[in-house]
């Protein structure tokens, strides 16, 4: 019997043309598989695309038609900030229910605002009606002297009348309001509600707000898709310290404005200094623009008196603002959120042009929102990528 020849392949291997004929599928199907997974990031990628897409320009539509309304939610959390802010402090010191704490406060308030409607309110309302009569002869005499020069008439055909152009309210000339350009949401609010009605729908909105924040927090947290949660939680807390910091900073800053105007002109012996300090300190809710804002009634007045006042008042207001410049705004900023002066200014435009009115005057606590979320949700920049 012949033995078995040992180099014979096994019964079960391979042979060598079988191995050469199998060996070039594992690239092509690794290949496959990259071309796969490369395929299936790109659509990914296009469908986060045209998700943010389609979310900016509906936020964006939304904005546009309805801005008005969407600045009357903010402004009442702005009044939801300071009263939730306010009633922490007494409830901590009272130990006593956030709600009763919120209730305690706004009564705190309304108390005080009697009395100073009680003991100064007649002063106070004849000096802004003073105040009033006199901004409006000074704007008519500056008006006639501009409108006799043709140069004049051309510049005041450039703005509004209420601001002493000659803007009237047809398509060419634009709105006589001038500063409001949201839309017919705004013209719907105050067509209704009025100015007056106006404020009052936002106190009363940020009472309930600061009421039960946790409530309408929670509300928008339970409609976001589980994966987003903690991040819109988030935003909602990164949110909410950013309006108490900023609302805390311009406060204090809005107060020692108005003190130190009311206190210079009282001083330099000029009428209505009252009035004056208080426009000035509310016209300093809009940082930087809202210090030229506050002092266009100051100048009519001092030109009216004469030329040397007119003087002492520029040189009062500016060293008033050279002092909140550079030596209360860096100091408030350290505990309050720092916004880059060029960033402010071209917020307030942008806002201004897209939401009128509302936004110029909101522009400054949007853009700190914003700035703090992006700065607490984006990575920190290396060193060594700084530029």
């Amino acid at each position: 019997m012949q033995p078995p020849d040992s180099s014979a392949p096994p019964p079960h291997a391979p042979t060598p043309a079988a191995s050469t004929a199998h060996a070039p599928e594992a690239p092509q199907l690794a290949g496959l598989e990259a071309s796969v997974h490369k395929l299936e990031n790109t659509v990914r990628r296009f469908y986060r695309l045209a998700v943010m897409v389609v979310t900016v320009t509906a936020a964006g539509l939304f904005v546009s038609s309805g801005g008005a309304v969407v600045m009357v939610v903010f402004a009442s959390a702005l009044v939801a900030v300071v009263l939730h802010a306010a009633a922490r402090i007494i409830s901590r010191l009272l130990h006593i229910p956030q709600w009763l704490s919120v209730m305690l406060f706004v009564l705190v308030l309304v108390g005080a605002l009697s009395l100073v409607v009680h003991v100064s309110g007649p002063e106070l309302t004849v000096q802004l009606s003073h105040l009033h009569e006199a901004l409006t002869s000074e704007r008519d005499a500056l008006h006639n002297m501009l409108d006799s020069n043709p140069l004049g008439h051309a510049v005041l055909d450039h703005f509004p009348r209420f601001l002493g152009g000659n803007m009237v309210p047809d398509g060419r000339a634009g709105s006589e309001g001038g500063m409001d350009f949201a839309g017919s949401m705004t013209n719907v609010l105050t067509s209704t509600f009025g100015s007056v009605g106006t404020m009052v729908v936002i106190i009363i909105a940020g009472v309930y707000f600061a009421l039960s924040p946790h409530l309408y927090a929670n509300g928008i947290l339970r409609i976001t898709p589980v994966a987003y949660r903690s991040t819109m939680r988030t935003v909602l807390l990164t949110t909410g310290h950013a309006l108490t910091a900023w609302v805390a900073g311009q406060m204090l800053d809005m107060t020692v404005v108005g003190m130190l105007t009311w206190s210079g002109l009282s001083l330099l012996g000029m009428p209505l200094a009252l009035p004056l300090g208080l426009v000035a300190g509310l016209a300093n809710f809009v940082p930087y623009l809202g210090t030229f804002i506050g002092a266009v009634p100051a100048l009519l007045i001092a030109l009216s008196v004469g030329p040397r006042e007119a003087m002492m008042v520029a040189g009062l207001y500016a060293a008033i603002q050279t002092f909140e410049g550079y030596v209360m705004s860096p100091f408030i900023q350290k505990r309050a959120v720092r916004m880059p002066p060029a960033l402010t200014i071209l917020s307030q435009t942008i806002f201004g042009a897209f939401l009128g009115m509302w936004g110029f005057i909101f522009a400054s606590p949007i853009t700190a929102v914003l700035l703090a979320v992006a700065s607490r949700l984006s990575a920190p920049l290396p060193p060594n990528e700084e530029v």
